[in-house]
């Protein structure tokens, strides 16, 4: 609440510049604030620094919770908003409520990061004018293709992801289950594996409903092989590497279970704090996505729908492979300054 009460005096001390004669006002609502999400309120905001008469309205739950976030997305509607980007909890819920209520407003919709699912009654193109954001299931088999990599003869995995109906999540989840086992499922999140190419999943994948400390918690396990052991761990987000300072304290420990590849850590995002955690090989791998570059191009986007210019309706994002060998190079992509007032 404290962070929204800033938000709103920031913006309100903010000047107005014109253009045709009205301010332009585009919000951009992450799932929720985090390490990976406020990388795209710094794209927004310094995109929209750089065009005359156009505002960034950065503005998400602090954890992720779909019916806050449709309650944001109702508040900025309420407020005259003129363009929303928003990265979808729940696919459904927001379809029925507050994204049907922008629509019969005339209020443009764009989705980033993560998209409509198949949860929908309408096709994704008629809530949303675009996407922008990384190709989660190329992310997923990407995630994949890199473990085979390391452990080419296969083995035993656990996955790790954030809520069981996220879109953009579960098409990571069969990404990397199309890589390992070179089907092609009907839908995501695909099925299990079971000696697929000669590789397992032996549970379910984690579930830690972006809550941090869970995620690290649930790394944990694995790393102790109890109560159920692998030899490779792929997480489709960066949770438990949110927390710097808590994965620093649980991993260490395990230092030499890395080292010797007894567990295979592959994990996604690149930021700064999570490539310093790389350096100092605490894990394997990170592919690192580009939440500034989406943060950047909704602001663009919505822009050229509310001015009649042409637009792309898919924007793909690119990821990065980052390792302890390449970290200068991976590090050097620095996620620039925030725009100043």
């Amino acid at each position: 609440m404290a962070r929204l009460l800033i938000t709103l005096i920031v913006f309100s001390l903010l000047p107005i510049l014109p253009v045709s004669g009205k301010e332009l006002r585009f919000a951009v609502v992450p799932k929720y604030y985090s390490v990976f999400f406020d990388q795209s309120e710094i794209g927004c905001k310094n995109t929209a620094a750089q065009i005359d008469g156009v505002e960034c309205i950065y503005r998400g739950p602090d954890v992720a919770n779909v019916r806050v976030q449709n309650q944001l997305i109702n508040q900025l509607i309420d407020e005259g908003i003129d363009g929303i980007a928003v990265a979808i909890t729940q696919s459904k819920f927001l379809a029925e409520n507050s994204i049907r209520r922008a629509k019969e407003a005339g209020i443009p919709v764009i989705t980033y990061d993560s998209d409509f699912d198949d949860s929908i009654k309408e096709k994704p193109e008629d809530l949303r004018l675009a996407y922008i954001g990384t190709d989660n299931f190329e992310l997923g088999k990407a995630l994949g293709e890199q473990l085979k990599k390391l452990r080419p003869n296969g083995g035993t995995l656990i996955m790790q992801t954030g809520r069981p109906d996220s879109p953009n999540l579960n098409l990571r989840l069969m990404g990397v289950r199309s890589a390992l086992s070179g089907k092609v499922y009907p839908a995501p999140p695909g099925e299990l594996l079971n000696n697929d190419r000669g590789w397992t999943e032996v549970r379910e994948p984690f579930l830690n409903f972006d809550q941090l400390g869970q995620a690290v918690k649930q790394m944990e396990s694995v790393m102790k092989g109890k109560p159920v052991k692998a030899d490779s761990f792929i997480a489709v987000g960066g949770w438990a590497q949110n927390n710097e300072a808590l994965y620093r304290e649980m991993i260490v420990p395990y230092q030499s279970k890395i080292d010797n590849n007894e567990v295979v850590i592959i994990i996604s995002d690149a930021s700064p704090s999570q490539l310093s955690m790389l350096q100092d090989r605490l894990a394997h791998i990170n592919i690192g996505q580009n939440p500034y570059e989406m943060g950047r191009q909704a602001i663009l986007t919505l822009h050229k729908i509310v001015t009649k210019q042409d637009y792309d309706e898919i924007i793909y994002t690119p990821i990065r492979f980052c390792t302890p060998d390449n970290y200068d190079s991976c590090v050097k992509i620095a996620t620039p300054e925030p725009a100043s007032d």
